[in-house]
């Protein structure tokens, strides 16, 4: 196939080159990316409580003036809680904060609410600190009997209940925002508990931004520019054998002829110069068609490269294709 379509195999190696070397510079000018998102400027505010009751009547489980911070229970005999509202900021400076806490007695029949009243235990503020403490009293008793008063005037109406509420309001680097927090103050016989949990909320501002991401191409360009290298000097070996194949494919086709029709050729000396018309045929092969048909033999002079059919008529000729053989164009 290559010595009949060498040049068009030559050009499609060389299409596929260049097809190559073009996607080798896309690939390696156009990598392919993905969007990320970036967190600025984070920070994060948190807001607390912790309690502390010092024991001041006589009990049998503490001494009077123990001092019992944040225990799982408080005893009936210390009266008087003292809770510490606490924002903190893990990273800036607060610009300003303002706290406040208050106890909130509600009235609920059926898990809605239809009855509630706010009574305010204290408030602070502070400006350009990375912790704000506001701390409140109170007097457990006080809120026993308050709370017993309520659940008899509601009777079987609803549940009333009394919880601590707290609530920081805050700005910090450019963000503001609100913390909140409340846990129920339950009583018993001999003992009382409130139940507040931590608030923490987080700020930040989404930058969006492109990276590239490499190891998803499937191929990368160091591999096309490869290819392009390999089908670049598969078309130059194509075209360089086609040309050297073509210069001596004539002579092969006369060597080819030369044994199938050995047995219609004989060697011999050709004179120069005869007085029959001189024909030149195109090909060996034509010349032994020529020489069966009269029935004749081919003569072969080797010295001068030439086959020769001599007939009654004419003088028939083919001269080899060969450059080492003179032509003297007589015959």
């Amino acid at each position: 196939m290559l010595a009949k379509r060498g040049p068009a195999v030559a050009l499609a190696f060389a299409v596929l080159a260049a097809a190559a070397f073009g996607a080798a510079a896309w690939t390696a000018t156009h990598p392919p990316t993905v969007d990320v998102t970036d967190r600025e400027n984070v920070q994060t505010a948190a807001l607390g409580v912790t309690g502390r009751a010092t024991v001041t009547g006589n009990g049998s489980l503490h001494d009077p003036g123990t001092a019992l911070d944040d225990p799982v229970v408080y005893p009936r005999t210390a009266p008087v809680l003292h809770l510490t509202v606490r924002t903190t900021s893990a990273n800036a400076s607060f610009e300003r904060v303002a706290q406040n806490a208050s106890l909130v007695y509600t009235a609920t029949r059926s898990g809605e609410t239809f009855w509630t009243r706010t009574v305010p235990l204290g408030a602070g503020n502070a400006t350009d600190t990375t912790t704000a403490s506001t701390p409140v009293s109170i007097d457990t008793e006080r809120v026993r009997d308050r709370l017993a008063t309520y659940r008899r005037e509601a009777g079987d109406t609803g549940t009333v209940d009394v919880a601590v509420r707290v609530t920081s309001t805050y700005r910090v680097a450019g963000y503001a925002g609100t913390l909140s927090t409340s846990g129920p103050l339950s009583f018993g016989e001999d003992w009382y508990d409130v139940e507040t949990e931590g608030a923490t909320r987080e700020h930040d501002r989404a930058v969006a931004r492109t990276v590239t991401v490499p190891s998803t191409r499937l191929v990368p360009p160091w591999a096309l520019g490869g290819a392009g290298v390999a089908c670049a000097l598969a078309a130059l070996l194509v075209f360089y054998w086609y040309r050297a194949w073509r210069t001596s494919a004539p002579r092969l086709a006369e060597t080819v002829h030369r044994h199938r029709y050995d047995e219609w050729i004989s060697t011999g000396r050709v004179p120069a110069t005869s007085d029959l018309p001189l024909v030149e045929t195109a090909t060996l092969e034509d010349l032994v068609d020529i020489a069966i048909d009269a029935g004749l033999r081919v003569i072969h002079d080797p010295d001068r490269g030439r086959y020769v059919v001599v007939t009654p008529g004419a003088r028939y000729r083919y001269d080899e294709r060969d450059e080492s053989h003179e032509r003297d164009g007589t015959e």
